[in-house]
Parts: structure tokens; C-alpha cells; sequence
């Protein structure tokens, strides 16, 4: 839920005893890099559009344990994710994250950039701390504030994340948001937002920051536009 690329996501007075304080968020250059806008990633527009920042279409549709494999295997950084060969309580991250997704009805694909976008977890090649593995989606985590450790860890993280992102959307569809489709509230930047979607709501809900070029939801639309010409490109989406 932080909104730039390295962030100290909880203070040592925050922390249980023994943590330790991490800085923690995208420290990945290439989530940096604009792709040529020579066409838009299905359901994200070619460009960055602080009103549109994904479709319905895409929040909810599907992937495959299979397919989730295999994007780490042959992640959009040209290497093998650590996140490949990772398991906790006896199940692969591509099984958590399917897990995740199909409990609150959100595509695996928002969880992956989310974790990407949140700890640049999918771009590593070797095993993170645990710390920053337990902060995975910055869920629980709120701006200005410490770390709930009833959200740490990989799983429980997956969960919280597509939780809120599930609610962010439900809350849009049914009016009652404060971050809803056709209405317009202010992000933190600040900057006046009129989501013309609920997925674009949902984004708002989870990091209410544009944040061009640096973070925010700029960040998610880059991300999440990589990922999804990524898993085009494999043949899955």
C-alpha cells in the first residue's frame, strides 16, 4: 500500500522484538521503464491514465496454477523468480497465489504485480528476507503507520491483498466507497481522481496515490501492463 520505491514499512517501536526495520517497496529499475506504446496489454491502457488504471475485464478474470508456474519460471525480467521454487505449509507460491485469487474472485494477475509493486518480489532471483517476505503486499501495512502481524507472511499476505482489492471493487459496484466508479475523490498526491471503472476504484482504495513516474498507481498501471504483454507473450492470456 506504499506509494514509492523503497519505504521503511514499520518503525522498530511498531515491530515485534527481534524485528528488524527493512526498507521495503520496488527497488526493481525495470518497473521503471515505460514499454513502447506500440499497443496496450489486454484490459490496460497503453498509456498511463490516472482515471483508468485497469479494466473490470482484467480484475476478474483467471490464471492457472500451471500458468502462474510458469510466469515464474520465465518471469518478464528474462530470469527465473525465486518465487519458482518457494513453498510455505507444504504449497508453492503459484498455489498460494491461485489459492488467494480464487477465494475473493480477483485475477492472479493483480496479485502478482501487486507483490511486485509492494517488495519487488517477482524480479528476485534469490530468496528475500523474511521480513520482506512477510510484508509481500504491503497488506496490513498502512501509510504512517506499523505492520499488523496478524498479516505476515507470504499466504496470509495473498490473502489480505486480494481481500481488500475484493472489497474495493464490491464497495464500487454497490456505491457505498469512498473510492467508487463516476465519483471523484482526492488522492494523497494530491490529485483529483474520477475512477471509470471499479477495478481502477479498487486500485485507488488499496494506494490512493498517482505518483507519476515514481510509485503509486502509475506504478501499478506499468507493472501490471509488463505482466500482462508478459503472459501474452507465453500464450496464456
Amino acid at each position: 500500500m506504499k506509494l514509492a520505491r523503497l519505504i521503511v514499512f514499520c518503525a522498530l517501536a511498531a515491530c515485534s522484538a527481534g524485528d528488524e526495520a527493512e526498507e521495503i517497496g520496488n527497488d526493481e529499475p525495470a518497473d521503471y521503464e515505460v514499454d513502447p506504446e506500440d499497443g496496450k496489454g489486454d484490459g490496460v491502457p497503453a498509456t498511463f491514465l490516472m482515471n483508468d488504471v485497469v479494466g473490470d475485464d482484467l480484475f476478474v478474470g483467471t490464471m492457472t496454477v500451471t500458468q502462474v508456474q510458469k510466469f515464474f519460471e520465465r518471469s518478464p525480467y528474462g530470469n527465473r523468480s525465486w518465487l519458482a521454487d518457494y513453498s510455505a505449509n507444504g504449497l508453492s507460491a503459484a498455489q498460494l497465489v491461485i489459492d488467494a485469487s480464487t477465494a475473493e474472485r480477483v485475477h492472479p494477475m493483480m496479485l502478482l504485480a501487486r507483490m511486485q509493486v509492494e517488495a519487488s518480489l517477482v524480479s528476485k532471483t534469490v530468496k528475500p528476507s523474511s521480513y520482506r517476505i512477510d510484508r509481500a503486499l504491503g497488506c496490513g501495512c498502512p501509510d504512517g503507520g506499523g505492520c499488523s502481524a496478524s498479516y505476515r507472511g507470504f499466504g496470509a499476505q495473498l490473502a489480505c491483498g486480494a481481500k481488500v482489492m475484493r472489497r474495493g471493487y464490491d464497495e464500487s459496484v454497490a456505491g457505498t466507497g469512498t473510492w467508487r466508479k463516476g465519483k471523484t475523490s482526492r488522492t494523497l498526491d494530491p490529485r483529483n481522481v474520477t475512477p471509470v471503472n471499479h477495478a481502477t476504484a479498487s486500485m485507488y482504495r488499496y494506494t490512493p496515490w498517482v505518483l507519476v513516474g515514481s510509485g503509486g498507481n502509475w506504478l501499478v498501471w506499468n507493472v501490471t501492463r509488463k505482466y500482462v504483454r508478459h503472459a501474452e507473450t507465453l500464450g496464456f492470456l
